[in-house]
């Protein structure tokens, strides 16, 4: 597991494995799961309906690009987004670089890279895409979002489309594979107070479908690194 958190030896290729050895679906801390700050005994039949997927019509599908590269001292980082505070979705929020998927996008794997590259400028040719992780579904905006994993061998040059992006994030993978790195914080939204897990980096909460997302990512890191010791 060191040699993942140094990008040392052929990181890579062990990451790749990881996302290929892993069971499915890969779990998820248990702390990722929103709860009522304040529970509501009155309300508790109306939050599960609220949530029943069978419910809702077919999600629209989406893709994110979680991508790792090293710094220059080697620890391997993920770019985030703080979304534009003017988008009608999740503005304001921390999240993965990706979007809905476009009719002339071949692949799921084409929507995350032309994504990235719309909003924080990637070069398809400097990454290497090495699975997938399990999607996400959102239920606030019916998205279904399918995390691409990719890699490249040194820092890509980012630029955040400004539309979009107020500010791009270099996110340590240490902290998905740290005792620590996750705390459990409550969210204020204009209906109700939640209780969830979060990640806090740089000023910024990561919660939510990217929260998820990584906790995936680490979850199936740790995996990998359990059957090797």
């Amino acid at each position: 597991m060191s040699g993942i958190l140094r990008a040392e030896g052929d990181w890579q290729a062990v990451i790749a494995s990881a996302l290929a050895m892993v069971a499915r679906p890969i779990p998820i801390d248990p702390r990722l799961a929103p709860r009522r700050a304040a529970p509501d005994p009155t309300l508790a039949q109306d939050d599960l309906r609220r949530f029943d997927r069978s419910r809702f019509p077919s999600a629209r599908q989406a893709a994110t690009l979680l991508l790792l590269y090293p710094d220059p001292s080697g620890e391997l980082l993920i770019p985030l987004t703080v979304r534009h505070q003017g988008l009608p979705d999740h503005p304001g929020e921390v999240s993965l670089p990706g979007g809905a998927v476009d009719p002339e996008d071949e692949t799921i794997e084409a929507t995350a890279l032309r994504e990235a590259n719309e909003e924080v400028g990637l070069d398809h040719a400097t990454v290497r895409v090495v699975g997938r992780l399990d999607a996400v579904w959102i239920p606030v905006s019916n998205f279904e979002l399918t995390p691409v994993v990719a890699v490249a061998d040194t820092p890509p040059a980012l630029n955040a489309r400004a539309e979009e992006v107020a500010e791009i994030l270099e996110f340590p993978l240490q902290l998905l594979l740290s005792d620590d790195g996750m705390t459990e914080e409550d969210i204020v939204l204009p209906e109700v107070v939640l209780r969830t897990g979060v990640y806090r980096w740089n000023g910024h909460r990561v919660w939510g479908a990217t929260a998820r997302t990584l906790s995936m990512l680490g979850s199936a890191l740790m995996a990998a690194g359990s059957a090797t010791d």
